[in-house]
């Protein structure tokens, strides 16, 4: 289904999230009405598609800066100058994001949303990203649970996903920076104010209140049924092709079933502190 923006056209990829982005040319000079229609329409499909962008570094750059304050992430190398791009180079496999997650929860603010493009990809496919949509996996939930999530806090730990993935002495320095934290399990979302499912199976170490054999249980329970293809979305990359997304309404996970250097960009936007969800 297509509906039309004053700006450009979009086309839903399922009916719970996703949407191709038709009509657009982000290498070019826009009117910030037009960033107001790409953020509402983020708000409402969780994460947009774009093909076709071949753009510099300074664009690409330009193009974060119009969804809001970009971070500097942790482990990632950046073009010389511009800190706010991460180079993003795996060779297929584990490289640790292929789990559902949210991205860094571990901080007190996690970011609000991630843009992501593809400078170098597999030439016979592979190394697709999966994104699904955390209201819809807690909207699914019956009522016990949902009440029983929304009386909670989760733990999250940074060494819980980058032990393993990365230098031991790396991992510690920023560890001793990001110590544990606790969020709610179910937070509002900041601009629809929708509940949102925030635990996920990177960061996510347990929740505040319960035995370590409860948590467990429900950890799992929640890793399992967030898997469910009505809450997905999947997209095959192309080069240039671009994907921002709501890191605060959504997981994702980026297949490693490729033997190739893929190389991406990203950007990360500045979030907020989560707040618990009041129904």
């Amino acid at each position: 289904m297509l509906t039309q923006s004053h700006h450009f056209r979009i086309e839903k990829a399922t009916p719970t999230i996703g949407a191709y982005i038709h009509d657009i040319d982000l290498t070019a000079d826009h009117p910030a009405s037009l960033y107001q229609d790409l953020k509402k329409a983020l708000s409402e499909h969780k994460v947009l598609f774009f093909r076709n962008q071949n753009m510099s570094d300074e664009k690409f750059l330009e193009l974060g800066h119009n969804f809001g304050n970009l971070e500097i992430h942790e482990f990632f190398p950046c073009p010389e100058g511009k800190p706010e791009i991460q180079i993003i180079s795996t060779n297929g496999g584990r490289t640790g994001t292929d789990r559902w997650h949210t991205d860094v929860t571990f901080r007190p603010n996690p970011s609000a949303a991630s843009i992501l493009r593809a400078c170098d990809i597999p030439p016979d496919g592979g190394g697709d990203t999966m994104w699904l949509c955390t209201n819809s996996a807690f909207e699914a939930l019956s009522p016990p649970i949902q009440e029983l999530l929304l009386k909670v806090r989760g733990i999250h730990d940074m060494r819980l996903g980058m032990s393993g993935y990365l230098d031991p002495d790396v991992v510690e320095k920023n560890a001793r920076e990001n110590p544990p934290r606790t969020h709610p399990a179910i937070i509002r979302h900041p601009l629809t104010d929708k509940p949102h499912l925030f635990i996920n199976s990177i960061w996510s170490g347990g929740f505040e209140g319960l035995t370590r054999e409860e948590g467990e249980m429900l950890q799992r329970f929640l890793f399992e049924h967030v898997k469910r293809p009505e809450f997905q979305v999947r997209f095959r990359w192309d080069i240039d092709s671009i994907a921002i997304w709501d890191n605060i309404a959504t997981q994702h996970y980026a297949l490693g079933d490729y033997q190739y250097k893929r190389i991406m960009n990203r950007m990360i936007v500045d979030g907020v502190v989560p707040e618990a969800y009041a129904n």
